[in-house]
């Protein structure tokens, strides 16, 4: 009893990382984040198109990304809204509503953190150029 006692009485090492996601569990759950840019994707969603339970996908896809699901999801949207803006053939709120995000503002503020700059003003500077 002793022994049973001790070995789960010991801490795990601080340094001990999370398993990362397997190669092909992973390349699965980011192309159903690509292919649904414009959709309300969960992580529910996406644990259920890797096959585990949401806090292991969750810690999992970390150790393998680096970053969060719902950060990875907000750069790949951001990276897209980029692009349209770049093309120059669609309004702002489009851009916003084709790319997942709630409203201009939530582009606006989301594109200003990323970027550093608005969308606004990164379209009139490619104008400009």
């Amino acid at each position: 009893m002793r022994l049973l006692f001790a070995s789960r009485s010991e801490k795990q090492p601080a340094d001990a990382k999370a398993c990362p996601l397997p190669r092909r569990q992973l390349r699965r759950v980011l192309d159903r984040m690509r292919a649904g840019l414009s959709e309300n994707i969960d992580l529910a969603i996406l644990a259920t198109e890797s096959g585990y339970s949401r806090s292991h996908f969750l810690r999992m896809f970390r150790a393998a990304t680096g970053q969060s699901p719902h950060r990875y999801l907000l750069e790949l949207r951001l990276a897209e809204a980029q692009a349209l803006i770049a093309s120059r053939s669609m309004p702002l709120i489009d851009i916003a509503f084709a790319c997942g995000l709630s409203s201009h503002a939530h582009l606006t503020t989301a594109f200003r953190s990323r970027f550093g700059v608005t969308p606004s003003t990164y379209r009139r500077d490619l104008e400009l150029s």
